[in-house]
């Protein structure tokens, strides 16, 4: 079976391992094809050996490597919520190798939530309360669009 972008299927978490200092989880496709995952980028997923899951494949690059999204428990696309503003983080687009200014937000359910700094958000404070949508989730992080102040 060949593996498409854009497609989700259902995975087993076979085991955790540990390669060069970082846990992994090694999940075994339903086509009995074995692909790693990063476990910190998903410890708000509370994902375990035996556990049953179903990704998305986010990407297929040019050397054939696979990168898989979990389904997230607790959030969806496109559902709101009330996120508390954090501080600002510079960071490095993986494509372009841009800057960009993101600032960090977290809700009662999760730490992993990020908004693009755009000129309307150039002023805002640390600890504002936003209703925001999320846009998308990606390595376990959840992409915010703000839409007002609370």
């Amino acid at each position: 079976m060949e593996i498409e972008e854009g497609s989700e299927y259902f995975f087993t978490v076979e085991k955790i391992i540990n390669l060069a200092g970082t846990e992994y989880f090694v999940l075994l496709a339903e086509f009995d094809k074995k692909y790693l995952i990063p476990s910190i980028n998903y410890i708000e997923y509370k994902i375990k050996t035996g556990d049953k899951i179903k990704c998305k494949v986010d990407k297929i690059n040019c050397n054939g490597k696979v990168f898989l999204e979990p389904d997230c428990p607790i959030y969806s696309v496109g559902d709101n919520d009330v996120f508390t503003l954090q501080e600002k983080e510079e960071r490095i687009t993986h494509k372009t190798y841009n800057e960009c200014m993101v600032i960090k937000a977290v809700s009662n359910k999760t730490n992993r939530g990020i908004v693009l700094i755009t000129e309307k958000l150039q002023q805002c404070l640390q600890g504002e309360k936003w209703l925001c949508e999320i846009q998308k989730i990606k390595k376990g992080e959840m992409y915010l669009k703000p839409i007002s102040k609370v």
